[in-house]
């Protein structure tokens, strides 16, 4: 029997993937930042290194996700960069 791996969802496709595979924000007082150790305390989202899954999470989907509104100018940076 093989050992699961955790599958999360992207945030901007809706598409299930390998925790591996995408990036996860977290909130905090400075906004939605990058999570690359991926164990922050908080809410979490998670988005595949792609531009298109990040326009997406954009249009409304981390607002959707943390329940919570999300402007551009509070987030980190991109996961692509």
């Amino acid at each position: 029997m093989s050992a699961s791996r955790p599958i999360r969802t992207c945030v901007g496709c809706r598409r299930t993937d390998e925790r591996s595979a995408l990036r996860r924000y977290v909130r905090t007082d400075r906004g939605l930042v990058l999570d690359e150790a991926g164990g922050a305390p908080g809410r979490g989202v998670w988005v595949h290194p792609d531009r298109r899954c990040w326009d997406g999470a954009l249009r409304g989907e981390f607002a959707r996700a943390l329940r919570a509104p999300v402007r551009p100018d509070e987030i980190d940076r991109p996961p692509f960069e």
